[in-house]
């Protein structure tokens, strides 16, 4: 099983800032260790900082989601890290079906034993429209917030990431399990 837990950031309060790069938001708009959010593979859990991971994940996060909510069918391979993992995810879905495969590697031998915990498990099925659901709850989380810390992108290429985050969570209806009443 794979959910989504979210932290609760505050956000920085600055006032309204032009930025080159989308994921560069999230260093001036997150604080540096406040929040973090949890993704739970198996019920183990690996955690992303707000500030600090996020911005290395968010255009294949985007990515992603963005591929998977559009076609019907297809594959991709997402790279995910954070302060002590890389987590490698294949992901394979035909219609409302989507088959993933994970695997763990430490950044230090000191987590070896967490890594290959999570890769005891490798290989995941579920719903495909679950898993947009647990992580919409993340891309509406920050639209939400780029939206409150007043947020500009200069770059045209940029800011047609922004407006696909934008139409990512409104075309996926829903949210993740630990947020529907």
């Amino acid at each position: 099983m794979l959910t989504i837990q979210l932290g609760h950031p505050k956000i920085n309060k600055v006032p309204a800032q032009e930025f080159k790069q989308v994921k560069d938001v999230f260093l001036k708009l997150f604080h540096r260790q406040e929040e973090s959010l949890f993704m739970f593979w198996y019920d183990v859990p690996v955690r992303f900082r707000y500030h600090t991971d996020l911005h290395q994940c968010f255009d294949e996060l985007l990515a992603m989601v963005w591929l998977i909510q559009k076609e019907k069918e297809g594959k991709t391979k997402v790279t995910l890290t954070n302060q002590i993992l890389q987590v490698e995810l294949k992901l394979y879905w035909k219609d409302d079906t989507l088959d993933i495969g994970a695997h763990c590697k430490a950044f230090e031998p000191l987590y070896n034993q967490y890594a290959e915990a999570l890769n005891r498990k490798s290989m995941l099925t579920l719903s495909k429209n679950y898993f947009l659901k647990e992580w919409n709850t993340l891309l509406h989380q920050m639209m939400v917030s780029f939206k409150a810390g007043n947020i500009v992108i200069a770059d045209g290429k940029e800011r047609r990431k922004f407006e696909l985050l934008e139409g990512v969570t409104q075309s996926i209806k829903g949210y993740g399990k630990l947020y529907v009443k």
